[in-house]
């Protein structure tokens, strides 16, 4: 491509925190991008490892790299911090422990510029270290949706998901729009609001994006109390198509099924919260929806066996057992 200026510039925000082994990996991968009029904005959250000098580094050796120094403030603060300083007319995001194809702008940006859309979607692939992958997205997959139509796909978390990272936004998507600072599922939160400044969003299948699944904080990974702000994120989904003539009342309501399940399984995992309270609550919301959740075309047979285990009180320490077994953990 030839002929940028000034207001084709991509800003890439990259929030950074104790993630030394990986960011060397995750900068090169944007440095080497094949659209070259990018913003790298690295925001250093107050990492207490070698990330600040690491990079400092890179911004001496590469000029379109700005680098912000800052207190830890999270995820969520991190990325709004980087969207303030940014200057360019798109806005892109990818976690420090992750990396992209060299195309990966490109494809971005040119689906955005062809279709003249307000947001621009990849395919990703998710990647442990012992070499497992999955896959989201085809090459051969290319969709223009309109709003509506964009988001009942998004809730489908079939083609695309909520996370930010496989995505190129319009700048002034995000004008109003910030990341709630302190919660997690953070990507869930600004989805809809971000859906819902978009009239038109394009999709493309090519998986470009490398999700990394660090096993440290996987299998370390316990269950509190934050998480139930997902749940809170979905009713919020639902109590908006409700007040706006239910337009994707289905879509919303299998969303919050699926996040439904999968926290009372993340209860299951900890000792500590196999017997809580909050487990309970959870459980009887998932009886009361029995129902929806057999019939949701949505929810794979896998989570429906879970269903059924939790319907008959099958001891919560074996069931997660039995889940990890299924899920070839």
């Amino acid at each position: 491509m030839k002929g940028y200026t000034v207001k084709d510039k991509i800003s890439v925000i990259v929030p950074i925190y104790k993630v030394e082994k990986y960011l060397d990996r995750c900068v090169k991968s944007l440095i080497n991008q094949t659209y070259k009029n990018v913003e790298i904005i690295l925001v250093d959250d107050g990492s207490p490892d070698n990330c600040p000098e690491m990079c400092d580094d890179y911004a001496i050796k590469d000029s379109r790299i700005k680098v912000i120094h800052k207190e830890n403030g999270g995820l969520s603060d991190a990325r709004n911090v980087g969207i303030e300083k940014s200057t360019g007319s798109y806005i892109a995001f990818v976690d420090s422990d992750d990396w992209v194809k060299k195309i990966f702008i490109e494809e971005l940006y040119n689906n955005i510029k062809k279709e003249n859309a307000d947001i621009s979607i990849i395919g990703y692939t998710l990647i442990w270290d012992s070499g497992k992958k999955i896959t989201y997205g085809d090459n051969n997959d290319y969709f223009v949706y309109n709003q509506e139509d964009a988001i009942k796909e998004l809730l489908k978390q079939k083609k695309f998901q909520c996370m930010v990272c496989q995505k190129m936004y319009k700048r002034e998507i995000f004008n109003e729009i910030k990341f709630p600072v302190g919660e997690i599922y953070e990507d869930v939160a600004v989805s809809l609001p971000t859906f819902l400044k978009a009239n038109k969003v394009v999709f493309s299948g090519k998986p470009m994006y490398f999700y990394y699944q660090r096993e440290d904080s996987i299998v370390n990974e316990k269950f509190n109390e934050n998480k139930l702000f997902f749940l809170d994120c979905c009713k919020e989904i639902i109590d908006y198509s409700n007040n706006h003539n239910k337009i994707f009342d289905k879509e919303a309501y299998n969303f919050y099924l699926r996040a439904l399940l999968m926290l009372v399984l993340q209860l299951y995992s900890d000792v500590r919260t196999r017997n809580s309270e909050i487990c309970k609550q959870l459980e009887k919301e998932v009886r009361k929806n029995k129902k929806h959740i057999f019939v949701n075309p949505y929810i794979d047979f896998k989570k429906r066996i879970a269903l059924f285990m939790i319907l008959v009180r099958f001891p919560r320490r074996l069931l997660y057992k039995v889940w990890r077994l299924k899920q070839g953990e």
